[in-house]
C-alpha cells in the first residue's frame, strides 16, 4: 500500500519549494535595485517601476527556468505588486521552476488565496498542471486549507478532477487526514465510489492514513464498505495491513455499522425514526432515575440508601449510554443528548407533583400567600425553561444557493475578510458580528452566548433574555420552596419511637416527618450552588454587554485554549468550543488534523483545582472581577458596552414581548434596533458628555438598522 504513494505523497513538495530552498544559496549578480527578481521577492513596486521605465527589463522577463517576477510576487504574497505586474503585461499562465508551475500554483502552495483570487480574476487557468500533473485544486488540497478550497470550488472547478494516477481531490484529502477537507468535498458532491489506477477508493486512502474522522465521514456519505482494489483488498484488509483497524472499527460503530460493516439493527421493533425515539427516551429517562434515587434515600438508612441510590442511578445512566450505541453519530455521548435537560425537567416535575399532592393541601390554610408566590415562580420557571428549550435561538439564514455564496465570497475577498471570523465554511454564509457556529446545532447562531445542555439548545439573541429569566425564577422558586417545606414540616406531627444510628434524635425525628419530601428538597436546594453562580455570571455579562463566548475567549488565558471544565457553570457544558485563534501561520483555516500535534507541557491540576473548576469557582471569580470593571469596557476594547444602565435597559427592555417569541435576530443596542443576523459592522456611535453611570453617554449616528 505505501509503495503506491506518488512523489508528492512521499515528499509533499510542489510548486515553488525547490526555488525557495535554493534562494539563500544564490548570490545575485546585479545590485538589488537592478535585479527584477529580487525586487519581485521583496515587493518593491517603486523600484520595479523605475526599472521598467529605464527600459532594461519589463514584466514579461523570464529567467532560464521560465520563472517570471509574477511567480515571486505571488509566492511571497505581494498583492499590490502582483496587480502592478498584471497591469504591466506579465504572462499570467507562464510555467516555470523545477515544478513547471504557473504563478497561481505558486501562490496556492503558500495558501495566499487573495493572490489566487486576483490571478483567477485576471485570467489564470486553474486547470493547468505542474510537472506532477497537479492542477490548482489538487495543489490546494495537499495543503489542506479549507478556505482556499472553498474559494476554488466556487470557481466551478470540477470536484472530481483526477490527477495522472486518477487520484481525486477527495482521495488526497482522505490520505492526508484532512477531515475538514473531506467533509467539504463530500458536501460539495464528490464521488465516494471513484477509484484510482490501483482501484483504491477514498475510503482505502483514509485507512492508509488512519484518520477516524475522515473514515467516518466517508462511511456516512455512503462509501462502499466492501469495495475491492485491483488486488482484491477490501477496506477491512487495508486497515489490517496499515495497522488502522482500531480507527476502522470505531468509525464503523460511529457511522451505525457493526465490525463486519453491516448496518446495526435497532433493538426496539417498530421504531422508524431512531433519532426522535432516542431523544425522547433519553429526555424522560432521568425522571425515573431521580424518582428511584429519592425513594431509596428516603426509605433506607443513610449508610444504605445513599450508596444504593448512587449505584442504581449510575447503572440506569449506564443503560442510557448503552442505548446511544444505536444513536446517530452526533448523539453518541450523553452530553450531546437531552439527558441533562431531562435531569432538570425531572426535578421540576417531581417537585411539582409533591407540592400538589402533599405540601399544598397541608399548608394552603396557614401559608396561602407563600403557596401563591411559589406557584407563580414555579409556573414562570417552567414557562421560561421550555420556551428557551424549544425556541429558535437566532439561527443565521443559510445561503440560498451556491451563486449566492459565491457573491458573498467575492465581497469578502474584496474586503480582505475571507477568514474564519467572517465566513463559515459549514453554512457557507458570511458570519455576522457576535455570531458563532454551533457544532451541536450545526448552524451559525446570531449573538451566540453558549450552547446549554441543561436546555438542550443554544442560548443566543432570540432566547437569551428568557434564559436569564428562567435562571432568576428558578433561584427565587427554590428559596420559596425551601421556606414552604419548612412551614410544612412544622405542621406535620413528630413521629414517636424512631431511632437513627448516625444523626441525633432531634434531627432524626424531623427527618422522619416526611423523608421523601426532605430528600427531594435537599436535592432541589443543592441546585442553588450552580444556579447562583450562573445567575451572577449572566447578570454581570449583561451589565457589560458581553456574551459568555466573548467573555471566555477574551479573558481566559488568551494564549491557550481554555480548559473545558472551566466553562461548566457558565455554559453547563464541559466541552465548550471557545477557541479563538486565527493566525494563518499556525493552521488558520486548515483542514489538517492536529490531534497528534505536540502541545506545551502543562502541569497536572490538583484535586482542589479540579473541583474548583468543576464547580465553576474560577470562572465565577474571574467574571466577578471583570464585572467590577464594567465601566471600563470601552477602554478595554469592548465595542458593545454603552454603560451599565444602557446595557441592562437594552437587554431587558428591548421592545419584544416577555411572554412571546422575539422577532428573529432583532435586539437593541444603545436604544437602536439592530438585526444581529445581518450585522457586519459595529454601529458608529457619537460620544457625548453627560448621563450614564460613568458620566458619559453614546448616541447612535448609524443609519436605520431595520433596512439592513
Amino acid at each position: 500500500m505505501a509503495s503506491a504513494a506518488t512523489p508528492a505523497e512521499a515528499d509533499g513538495r510542489t510548486a515553488g519549494d525547490h526555488e525557495l530552498d535554493d534562494m539563500a544559496d544564490k548570490t545575485p549578480g546585479l545590485p538589488v535595485e537592478e535585479d527584477v527578481m529580487q525586487l519581485a521577492r521583496l515587493g518593491e513596486i517603486a523600484a520595479m517601476q523605475k526599472l521598467f521605465d529605464g527600459g532594461k527589463v519589463d514584466a514579461t522577463y523570464t529567467d532560464d527556468q521560465g520563472i517570471t517576477p509574477l511567480h515571486w510576487a505571488a509566492i511571497n504574497n505581494h498583492y499590490a505588486l502582483c496587480h502592478f505586474l498584471i497591469q504591466a503585461g506579465a504572462p499570467i499562465n507562464a510555467k516555470g521552476g523545477d515544478a513547471v508551475a504557473t504563478p497561481v500554483l505558486w501562490a496556492a502552495k503558500r495558501c495566499n488565496y487573495y493572490i489566487v483570487n486576483l490571478l483567477l480574476d485576471h485570467g489564470a487557468d486553474p486547470l493547468l498542471t505542474d510537472d506532477q500533473g497537479f492542477n490548482l485544486l489538487h495543489s490546494a488540497t495537499l495543503d489542506g486549507n479549507v478556505y482556499q478550497l472553498v474559494l476554488l470550488l466556487h470557481q466551478d472547478m470540477p470536484v472530481d478532477m483526477p490527477d495522472p494516477q486518477a487520484h481525486t481531490p477527495l482521495m488526497w484529502a482522505a490520505y492526508k487526514g484532512y477531515s475538514s477537507c473531506v467533509d467539504l468535498f463530500l458536501r460539495w458532491g464528490a464521488n465516494v465510489y471513484a477509484t484510482d489506477d490501483q482501484g483504491f477508493t477514498g475510503l482505502h486512502w483514509a485507512l492508509v492514513k488512519g484518520s477516524q474522522d475522515s473514515i467516518q465521514k466517508l462511511l456516512e456519505y455512503g462509501a462502499d464498505r466492501s469495495a475491492k482494489n485491483n488486488d482484491g483488498k477490501t477496506p477491512a484488509v487495508t486497515a489490517e495491513e496499515m495497522n488502522t483497524t482500531r480507527q476502522w472499527h470505531r468509525a464503523l460503530s460511529q457511522a451505525g455499522f457493526d465490525r463486519d460493516g453491516n448496518p446495526k439493527q435497532f433493538p426496539v421493533p417498530g421504531v422508524k425514526d431512531v433519532r426522535s425515539f432516542i431523544s425522547r427516551f433519553i429526555f424522560f429517562w432521568p425522571f425515573a432515575i431521580i424518582l428511584i434515587a429519592l425513594l431509596l434515600m428516603s426509605q433506607f438508612p443513610a449508610f444504605i440508601g445513599i450508596p444504593t441510590a448512587l449505584i442504581v442511578a449510575y447503572l440506569m445512566q449506564w443503560a442510557a449510554q448503552k442505548l446511544l450505541f444505536w444513536a446517530p453519530s452526533n448523539m453518541r455521548t450523553i452530553h450531546h443528548t437531552p439527558f441533562l435537560a431531562g435531569i432538570f425537567a425531572g426535578t421540576l416535575f417531581w417537585v411539582g407533583v409533591r407540592w400538589i399532592t402533599t405540601v399544598l393541601p397541608r399548608t394552603i390554610r396557614h401559608n396561602f400567600f407563600l403557596n401563591l408566590v411559589f406557584a407563580a415562580f414555579y409556573g414562570l420557571t417552567a414557562y421560561f425553561y421550555f420556551f428557551t428549550m424549544t425556541s429558535d435561538p437566532g439561527y443565521v439564514p443559510k445561503s440560498a444557493s451556491r451563486s449566492a455564496s459565491k457573491a458573498v465570497i467575492d465581497e469578502l475577498m474584496e474586503l480582505r475578510q475571507f477568514d474564519e471570523r467572517h465566513f463559515c465554511v459549514n453554512c457557507m454564509v458570511r458570519k455576522p458580528l457576535r455570531s458563532k457556529h454551533c457544532k451541536r446545532c450545526d448552524r451559525c447562531v446570531a449573538k451566540n452566548d453558549h450552547h446549554c445542555p441543561w436546555v438542550n439548545n443554544c442560548v443566543a439573541n432570540n432566547n437569551h433574555r428568557h434564559f436569564v429569566f428562567y435562571v432568576l425564577c428558578l433561584e427565587i422558586g427554590i428559596l420559596f420552596w425551601v421556606q414552604l417545606v419548612l412551614a410544612y414540616l412544622e405542621i406535620r406531627d413528630t413521629p414517636k419511637d424512631v431511632q437513627c444510628s448516625i444523626i441525633s434524635d432531634d434531627l432524626c425525628k424531623i427527618l422522619n416527618k416526611d423523608p421523601y419530601t426532605i430528600v427531594l428538597s435537599i436535592w432541589a436546594a443543592f441546585q442553588l450552588t450552580w444556579v447562583t453562580m450562573l445567575l451572577c455570571v449572566q447578570l454581570l455579562q449583561v451589565a457589560r454587554n458581553l456574551t459568555t463566548y466573548e467573555s471566555m475567549r477574551g479573558h481566559l488565558h488568551s494564549h491557550t485554549t481554555p480548559d473545558a471544565i472551566n466553562s461548566f457553570v457558565t455554559t453547563g457544558d464541559t466541552s465548550q468550543d471557545v477557541t479563538g485563534g486565527n493566525s494563518a501561520t499556525n493552521g488558520f483555516g486548515s483542514g489538517q488534523d492536529t490531534s497528534d500535534a505536540p502541545r506545551p507541557h502543562q502541569p497536572k491540576p490538583s484535586i482542589l483545582d479540579q473541583w474548583k473548576r468543576l464547580l465553576g469557582l474560577d470562572t465565577f471569580v474571574a467574571t466577578a472581577l471583570q464585572g467590577s470593571q464594567a465601566g471600563q469596557g470601552r477602554r478595554q476594547g469592548n465595542p458593545w458596552s454603552r454603560g451599565i444602565i444602557t446595557n441592562c435597559k437594552d437587554f431587558f427592555c428591548d421592545g419584544s414581548p416577555m411572554f412571546g417569541r422575539k422577532e428573529g435576530g432583532y435586539a437593541r443596542l444603545a436604544g437602536e434596533r439592530v438585526d444581529y443576523t445581518r450585522l457586519y459592522e459595529v454601529p458608529k456611535m457619537r460620544y457625548a458628555r453627560g448621563g450614564g453611570a460613568d458620566g458619559a453617554r453614546y448616541e447612535s449616528v448609524a443609519e436605520d438598522e431595520e433596512a439592513a
